[in-house]
């Protein structure tokens, strides 16, 4: 487990997922504790760690933001809410019947994951009386000093928000625009099941460059290290590129096993410096998040 200090009082929490410097989440240290996105189930300890590392008592913790269901991102959310009870949980209000009963998203999943679900883990239940659902219009969060607004961006899944902290121009961009693994100076496009969308992610990165952030966060992973206006003009690129090399490699095989190879040797190829997990697991995600919004899976 590692922490980062972000900018005073905001953090990020390394939960060291199939390796480290692939998944974080953020604490926001101001009158009402807020964490944003929860990581995976079996992450928990690492975020109750690193939270205390930080100076915060984990018990203290009122508001978890989520930025949109998928395991990786609100896993911990049962757990958290088991060590305080009376935690407030904001998600989208079309995907919080599964935080309340996470049977169906479990088996979604563990199909989307495959090998990788097991060192991911199933989520419990988060109790429906935690559950703050936020619509379309988004919210906005008093947490003390400073506001978290939540703006609704479908494109990686239809309940997606990104987090703004006006005063701070600190954007939290969750995945509006994909994600950047810096020890392979490598940047992915955010595509996975079972709804990503080409179309509306572009959308996405032209209403987050509008915002003009001095300071951008990924979930994977960590601080954007070079100028804020660099990362929009990558993240449309990157999206379109691998979406043509996609289907030309699909169209000329046939093969989506074939496609997947590519993908990871030629597309990602992050391993080493990272885990042969962490190229495996987004190679997979990618090849069928593209594939099957062109409705070739």
């Amino acid at each position: 487990m590692a922490t980062f200090q972000m900018i005073a009082d905001v953090y990020g929490i390394d939960i060291e997922v199939f390796d480290s410097g692939f998944i974080s989440v953020y604490l926001f240290d101001d009158d009402e504790p807020t964490l944003v996105d929860a990581g995976t189930p079996s992450g928990t300890d690492a975020i109750v760690e690193g939270m205390t590392e930080c100076g915060v008592d984990p018990e203290s913790l009122e508001n978890l933001v989520l930025s949109h269901v998928h395991v990786d991102h609100s896993g911990a959310a049962s757990a958290l809410v088991e060590l305080n009870p009376d935690l407030d949980v904001y998600i989208h209000e079309l995907t919080a019947p599964h935080l309340i009963d996470p049977e169906a998203l479990i088996e979604s999943s563990r199909a989307a994951m495959g090998e990788h679900f097991a060192e991911v883990g199933a989520q419990g239940p988060v109790p429906e009386s935690n559950v703050r659902t936020v619509p379309d219009a988004g919210t906005t969060l008093d947490i003390g000093e400073h506001t978290l607004e939540l703006v609704h961006l479908p494109g990686h899944s239809p309940d997606h928000f990104a987090v703004w902290n006006e005063a701070r121009e600190l954007l939290f961009a969750a995945e509006c625009l994909g994600g950047y693994l810096e020890r392979a100076d490598q940047w992915f496009p955010p595509a996975t099941l079972p709804n990503f969308d080409v179309a509306a992610i572009d959308c996405a990165i032209d209403q987050l460059e509008a915002l003009d952030p001095a300071h951008v966060l990924l979930p994977h992973f960590g601080v954007w290290p070079d100028d804020p206006d660099d990362v929009f003009e990558l993240a449309r690129r990157e999206l379109h590129r691998f979406d043509d090399r996609i289907l030309t490699t699909h169209d000329e095989t046939g093969s989506r096993d074939a496609t997947l190879r590519m993908v990871a040797d030629e597309l990602l190829d992050v391993s080493p410096p990272y885990s042969a997990a962490v190229e495996s697991f987004y190679a997979r995600l990618i090849t069928d998040g593209y594939l099957k919004y062109h409705d070739r899976l």
